[in-house]
């Protein structure tokens, strides 16, 4: 189970998320289900549209499986999925 220290080190595909602050002003309060991840983007289908917000210069929250919610700046997370796993 994901719990709030292990967060970074998990795969994101799947989890609700919130856009709290971006380089982007456009993008700040984006709310949605990341679809997709890659090294600098994180995929959100928000609204029936499925929007890129880049890793860094953003800031984050994702809401666990247990409505516990969990701030993550972008830039400590910006590597693949598969390196940030095993570098944490």
């Amino acid at each position: 189970m994901i719990n709030r220290k292990d967060l970074e080190k998990h795969e994101f595909i799947g989890m609700r998320i919130e856009v709290l602050e971006s380089d982007n002003k456009s993008q700040k309060g984006i709310r949605g289900k990341v679809i997709d991840e890659t090294q600098k983007m994180l995929k959100i289908e928000s609204g029936g549209k499925e929007k890129n917000v880049p890793k860094r210069g953003s800031i984050f929250r994702f809401t666990l499986t247990e409505g516990v919610k969990v701030k993550i700046v972008g830039d400590k997370i910006a590597a693949r999925p598969e390196e940030r796993i095993r570098k944490c």
